[in-house]
């Protein structure tokens, strides 16, 4: 099995170095590897994470840029990117989970992956 590659997390740290088609590249051939070829609905998954992952990045470059509190008429407040940026977490992990593609390869799980799990 394929080492998954660290440039995913470094997408987080540096997300100027955030690559759509690395990132399906990367998601594809995980899925391929624990799952084999993909259905229909499993490219439509993986369609869908990649734009969920997607957006996620934009909001977290928002924020990183601006900030978690913006000024607006009527005084400080929480950025609306914080909401974007926590949605699209949450769906992250949701496709992944529908994705089955969690504690499915022969090492053991990790307390990430058991995060993943329980969410």
């Amino acid at each position: 099995m394929k080492k998954a590659p660290h440039r995913i997390i470094g997408y987080i740290k540096n997300p100027e170095t955030w690559d759509r088609s690395a990132f399906e590249t990367a998601i594809r051939s995980e899925v391929e590897t624990v799952k084999g070829q993909l259905t229909a609905s499993e490219e439509l998954l993986v369609g869908m994470l990649v734009m969920s992952v997607q957006t996620l990045m934009d909001a977290h470059v928002a924020i990183l840029e601006m900030g978690y509190i913006e000024q607006f008429n009527s005084g400080p407040a929480i950025s609306p990117h914080m909401k974007v940026r926590t949605e699209s977490l949450d769906k992250t992990v949701k496709i992944i989970k529908e994705l089955d593609i969690l504690a499915k390869t022969k090492k053991k799980a990790s307390a990430v992956d058991e995060l993943f799990e329980d969410a």
